[in-house]
């Protein structure tokens, strides 16, 4: 199992969202990290996990993640409380505990695997990671719901220097999409209500995918900037149903530029 270390700021959430940002003249996406624990007035907490070798421990030491080939064990204090089986993977997929955990009330808890595709490209290359988050309480795992993590990618190549000419110099496309997630400090009973925020843009301006940027009309200085993607910058609210599953508030765009790596 290769270990992905996941960046603080890409899985954590502020309390205040940050200004939207400008349509242009844009830096690559980021979004602000917070100090964990971040609790609901319902008892609901998230906190940080720390790692130690292969295992990863809440501070106060009652719940840990065990890492053994293939599989997440789940203990509470020295009682295995549940097993996540990663399933297949190959050499362009690797998997790794998300560091965080969500205690909730009823003294069950939300864990975390997080799988990172990779793509090469004979210009670039780009990876997604997902988030796949189970529900652990008297004994049983289940999976409660998946949602987008990060990515970034690179595309496109100038193969001479009439290339480099009509780019400007900025021979990849890139795109880049980062997440912070956090709880609804407002739910004042039951389940924990999960935030998700997003925010993608691409570089040099707008441009995507499906259309060969080769073709297009030659780049100037003016437009070497990250421009923001407001249809996937985005805030959704995941709530937990009769089924035990979560779900959006409103179903998320598909983003295929971002998340097909």
């Amino acid at each position: 199992m290769k270990r992905l270390m996941i960046a603080a700021a890409l899985l954590a959430c502020a309390c205040t969202p940050p200004p939207a940002p400008e349509q242009a003249n844009t830096a690559e996406p980021s979004l602000p990290g917070v100090t964990l624990p971040v609790a609901d007035r319902a008892g609901n907490r998230m906190e940080a996990l720390t790692q130690n070798g292969a295992n990863w421990c809440t501070s106060d030491g009652t719940w840990c993640l065990q890492t053994p080939e293939g599989s997440v064990v789940v203990m509470r204090g020295d009682q295995a409380a549940g097993t996540i089986m990663i399933g297949d993977v190959d050499d362009n997929v690797d998997w790794d505990v998300w560091p965080q955990i969500i205690r909730n009330s009823d003294d069950s808890v939300l864990v975390g695997v997080v799988r990172t595709t990779h793509q090469m490209y004979s210009g670039g290359g780009g990876e997604m990671s997902q988030l796949a988050l189970y529900a652990v309480s008297g004994g049983a795992t289940n999976e409660a719901v998946r949602m987008p993590l990060s990515a970034s990618s690179m595309v496109r190549a100038c193969f001479d220097e009439q290339d480099e000419q009509q780019r400007a110099g900025a021979c990849h496309d890139q795109y880049a999409f980062v997440t912070r997630i956090s709880l609804d400090e407002g739910v004042t009973e039951g389940a924990p209500r999960i935030m998700l925020e997003t925010a993608a843009g691409s570089f040099p301006g707008r441009v995507t995918r499906t259309a060969d940027s080769l073709e297009a009309a030659p780049l100037t200085e003016a437009d070497l900037v990250w421009a923001h993607d407001e249809t996937c910058s985005y805030r959704r609210t995941y709530a937990h149903g009769a089924d035990g599953l979560y779900a959006p508030d409103q179903p998320l765009p598909p983003c295929s530029d971002y998340l097909e790596p």
